[in-house]
């Protein structure tokens, strides 16, 4: 089976609502300070106070934002919804902090980084210490690959403001995928940051990956089942939250409850339509029990989600290879190596395709043997590929039988990949030379019966 996916790596813990101002009260004048039902001014966290008409182009504009949520962002939805958040920005004076600060997660949203982070510093320009705005900073970082860099901006979050939960997540995040002594302060920043928002379910996902991965390094099933409890509560508080029923998949791949954790990849997936790693999972779970049309449909949608990922290549590769289409597959793989020409899987894999699924012609073989030699390679000590490798790389002692050409295996050792097509390749060669020979011989034949004629 292969390997399954978080739904959530640290740089996707962005929150995505926005701090909500309160409704204001009624019968104001258009210019009028916007106020609490008990008539408290509302301020943007820059500290102006919010007029009627910027309050009420906020209140759209976040009504028409948490009707897409994370689902069926496109252009057109893009470009409207920043404009809304635009237009409460400009009733405000251009200093509206909160609708600023929203433009730039529709940007990051609708995968426009460039554009995200010129919002979020246009954010921190009417508020230094507005922390979902630096927040956003440290993801499109961590997006970037630089996860010191990241964790320091979090940290920087943090001092501004000891209440961003965001922060804290993210943070957590990093440190779990650390390991080691700094999983504990995970666990402690997760529950600082459910201290002061107890529903924050980024936080209740990230503590079950914590506590799952525990499971799994000191194999306690009680951590396991711990991770499934927080599972439980995640889904009382929303039941609509996709990258939880992904986690507690995983939970349940580790339990090998394996048709529950299909329906709940399935579960997640239809929440949450581009949320890459339940197609990940659910095509990875899926093949492994042959069920090929399942994983290809899973594995050409993570495709299209994250073209470059080489992963998803290889696993769309191998549930065309199930479905006996070999060229796609072979292209599959092929891509995978254009992505990254030094990670060994493609190369194996189209070692399979040239010598289980094509002609079985000398040619085909020795190019799956050089497909292997490329795989050994590049494989080299790492111990995820050891048992591959040794299935590739071991070699058998043969012995030839009395009075005849063909050999006999030692009964206690079956022969790698490699030894296998040499062996083929020479049974073959002899085969043809055989073949050669007859051919002459009767050919010589018919002369004689020729001339004798």
């Amino acid at each position: 089976m292969g390997r399954f996916m978080t739904s959530s790596s640290p740089s996707r813990l962005l929150a995505l609502a926005a701090v909500l101002i309160a409704a204001c009260g009624g019968g104001a004048e258009e210019g009028e300070v916007a106020t609490t039902a008990g008539g408290t001014p509302l301020v943007t966290a820059g500290g102006e106070a919010v007029n009627i008409e910027a309050h009420n182009r906020w209140n759209a504009a976040l009504e028409a934002f948490n009707a897409v949520g994370d689902r069926d962002w496109n252009e057109q939805k893009c470009s409207q919804i920043s404009g809304m958040f635009e237009a409460a920005n400009d009733a405000q004076g251009g200093n509206f902090t909160e609708a600023v600060y929203m433009r730039g997660l529709v940007a990051h949203k609708c995968g426009n980084v460039q554009e995200a982070r010129s919002f979020y510093d246009r954010a921190l320009e009417t508020n230094a210490t507005f922390c979902k705005a630096r927040t956003g900073i440290g993801v499109l970082t961590l997006d970037a690959g630089n996860q010191g860099e990241a964790l320091a901006i979090f940290q920087r979050a943090l001092r501004d403001d000891t209440r961003c939960t965001e922060a804290y997540v993210n943070l957590a995040a990093i440190q779990r995928a650390r390991g080691g002594a700094e999983v504990r302060e995970s666990l402690n920043n997760l529950r600082r940051a459910l201290a002061i928002e107890s529903d924050y379910l980024p936080a209740f996902n990230q503590m079950a990956l914590l506590y799952l991965e525990q499971a799994q390094g000191e194999n306690n099933p009680q951590m396991l089942d711990l991770a499934g409890v927080v599972c439980r509560q995640a889904q009382l508080i929303d039941r609509d939250y996709a990258p939880i029923y992904n986690t507690w998949g995983l939970i349940n791949v580790e339990k090998n409850n394996i048709i529950e954790a299909t329906q709940l990849f399935q579960r997640a997936i239809n929440l949450d339509p581009n949320m890459f790693a339940a197609y990940m999972n659910f095509g990875t779970i899926t093949q492994s029990f042959r069920g090929y049309e399942d994983a290809r449909t899973a594995f050409s949608r993570a495709v299209e989600l994250q073209p470059n990922h080489y992963e998803a290549h290889i696993g769309l590769g191998a549930a065309l290879r199930g479905l006996g289409q070999v060229p796609q597959a072979q292209a599959e793989y092929e891509r995978a190596i254009q992505i990254d020409a030094n990670r060994p899987e493609a190369y194996f894999n189209l070692g399979l395709v040239f010598q289980d699924y094509m002609s079985g012609s000398i040619e085909d073989l020795r190019r799956a043997k050089q497909f292997y030699q490329q795989f050994l390679s590049k494989a080299g000590a790492n111990e995820r590929f050891a048992e591959a490798v040794e299935n590739v790389r071991r070699t058998c002692r043969q012995q030839r039988q009395r009075g005849r050409r063909a050999r006999r295996r030692s009964t206690d050792c079956r022969p790698g990949r490699i030894q296998n097509i040499d062996t083929a390749v020479e049974a073959l060669g002899e085969a043809a030379q055989m073949q050669r020979q007859m051919e002459q011989q009767q050919r010589q034949l018919q002369q004689q019966e020729g001339g004798g004629g």
